[in-house]
């Protein structure tokens, strides 16, 4: 059986290895450099959406972060204190809401990263869907590990 597991984990590891050797030989990725051509959005965009507009402006993070921190805390008491029924709901919904917001937080900041670098919009989800993919398959494999 063990050995089943190490035959398999080698024949990963090489495809592994295989793939991204193919990946750095078969395009010349460090040659790239973004022009003003491949951005999806001009700097001087009079097009920008009200979330773009939003997104821009500090005090407006500001006071989302402390409407979430001020819900979470809310969430922590109400699962800590109460009525059995609470407790658990609470507890969920504050497990959610941080699971989300974390995995949003990290997907939207790779998003915008990637746009800020000049990469068009298609191209900054692609990298965002990468990202969430991989983390995915870490987590499926930490599920399977400790099973």
């Amino acid at each position: 059986m063990t050995t089943t597991y190490l035959a398999s984990m080698a024949l990963m590891g090489a495809l592994v290895v295989a793939v991204v050797t193919w990946m750095v030989r078969g395009r010349g990725w460090y040659h790239y450099s973004p022009g003003s051509s491949t951005s999806g959005r001009s700097p001087t965009s009079d097009r920008e959406s009200h979330f773009e507009t939003y997104a821009d402006q500090p005090m407006v993070w500001v006071g989302a972060f402390a409407v979430l921190v001020v819900g979470l805390l809310v969430g922590v008491v109400a699962s800590i204190s109460g009525p059995v029924e609470t407790q658990s709901i609470a507890g969920l919904a504050v497990a959610v809401v941080g699971g989300a917001g974390l995995c949003g937080y990290l997907l939207f900041g790779v998003y915008l990263s990637a746009t800020r670098r000049g990469h068009p919009r298609s191209l900054a989800v692609a990298e965002s869907a990468t990202v969430a993919g991989v983390l995915f398959l870490i987590a499926v494999g930490f599920q399977l590990v400790g099973a």
